[in-house]
């Protein structure tokens, strides 16, 4: 047998040159921040210049998952983070504005690189292409000898735990967050076929070519490349100035929904299909999974939960709610919303159902508003938000039908990990349209 120098490589001279120096480092963290991967996340920005800081600082003991929870996202030093999972998540919508970042024309062209490992909250730093020093060697045979060693340790104890996985020796041990996660998912992933999404088609009113002249007219210092509301007398319009455009328009909360779970999807090797749902017919539904998202605005949602616990409705005077139809006193969630749409809270609804109509898996993900919809795609494609929830249903939920409504605080237009405010389950082969 071939003697091992070293169980792990030296670090030669040219290793010791791999790391920048502390004034590149932060010339890359400013244009890291300011790039357009992080530009739509305060919170985001916030968290990686906190972990640099501190790691250039050196203070270890500033990376903990309390102090981050404390220094970062404002939360009590006393808070449940078995319960209260920001951190993680935060990290983890770190690392995958990072990879944005770094698969980018800027990014790319970066010599220095910032990196958050999986499992850390400790940042590292390294040179994109490290240079030799003229005429060095970079490893020594040695070095060369006990780094391929190491590297075939480190393969072959690869192998032996992927072998357990396919073998079925590792599941009890598998991340409990992920287990739960893979059930809710279960039944999308073993139906054959495409997971159709069908996104909302909210009905939005243009400006007349009339009231744009009158708007132009009186602004005529604005800017043309910029948008401009409408700012004129109200005599001056009537009905006719407010054009509908039908089928045309997607909400951001859908829109963000959308994305992440055909992300999830593409990971996980499910096609996908992503249409607006003013498009489907219902023969587009039949023996093929569909996630729909939105609710009074996808005439699918509206359609498909009509025997179910929990509906979307509006009321008289044009509010939007989630009612309990079981409920004697018939229970109800609606939130105050201002004039230009914007509300400081949001209810949202969660369903998994066996559709009878369709034969295949239906899920609907939709809030109130934007905010609630942007919120239930996240816990769809994060184990750990959807586990939080997941956890507080009875046993024996990963058989059945379910459906969940939550609440959510609005902070600057984002919205809080989702809390359980409702949930109902029941057996799949029970019909939808018997009340018990």
């Amino acid at each position: 047998m071939a003697k091992i120098d070293s169980p792990l490589p030296a670090v030669s001279a040219a290793g010791a040159q791999s790391r920048p120096g502390e004034d590149e480092i932060r010339r890359q963290l400013q244009r890291v921040l300011a790039s357009p991967s992080f530009h739509g996340s305060k919170r985001c920005q916030k968290f990686l210049e906190y972990v640099c800081e501190k790691s250039l600082a050196g203070e270890p003991q500033a990376l903990k998952e309390r102090v981050i929870a404390t220094e970062v996202y404002d939360r009590a030093p006393e808070s449940d983070l078995g319960e209260d999972t920001i951190v993680r998540v935060g990290a983890r919508e770190v690392r995958k504005r990072l990879a944005q970042y770094y698969v980018s024309t800027e990014g790319d062209a970066s010599e220095v690189r910032i990196e958050l490992p999986p499992g850390s909250y400790a940042p590292e730093f390294r040179l994109a292409r490290p240079e030799r020093p003229d005429g060095a060697e970079e490893h020594t045979p040695t070095e060369r000898r006990g780094r391929w060693s190491w590297r075939l340790a480190w393969i072959a104890g690869a192998v032996v735990v992927l072998a357990a996985v396919a073998t079925g020796t590792w599941t009890g041990r598998r991340n409990p967050n992920q287990r739960a996660f893979d059930e809710f998912w279960r039944p999308v992933m073993e139906t054959p076929g495409p997971l159709l999404v069908a996104v909302a088609h909210p009905l939005v009113y243009h400006p007349s070519l009339r009231a744009m002249k009158l708007n132009e007219q009186r602004h005529p210092d604005w800017p043309v490349s910029e948008q401009k509301p409408v700012e004129v007398n109200p005599k001056e319009l009537d009905g006719s100035d407010m054009v509908p455009v039908f089928n045309q328009y997607v909400g951001f909360g859908d829109l963000v929904a959308a994305t992440d779970v055909t992300r999830l999807m593409v990971q996980r090797k499910k096609d996908v299909r992503v249409r607006m749902a003013s498009e489907i017919e219902f023969t587009d539904l039949k023996q093929t999974p569909a996630l729909l998202i939105g609710a009074i605005t996808n005439r699918w949602t509206m359609e498909m939960e009509k025997s179910w616990r929990f509906q979307f409705a509006r009321s008289t005077d044009f509010v939007n709610m989630i009612v309990d139809t079981y409920s004697a006193e018939h229970r109800e969630w609606t939130i105050p919303s201002l004039q230009d749409g914007s509300s400081p809270e949001d209810y949202m609804l969660l369903s998994r159902v066996q559709s009878p109509y369709t034969g295949a898996p239906l899920l609907v993900a939709a809030g109130l508003k934007q905010f609630g919809t942007e919120a239930v795609g996240a816990l769809l494609s994060d184990s750990d938000r959807l586990a939080v929830i997941l956890r507080r249903l009875p046993e024996g939920w990963e058989t059945k039908n379910l459906q969940v409504v939550l609440h959510s605080r609005v902070i600057g237009n984002s919205a809080t990990q989702p809390e359980m405010m409702a949930w109902h389950v029941w057996a799949p082969l029970d019909p939808l349209s018997s009340k018990k």
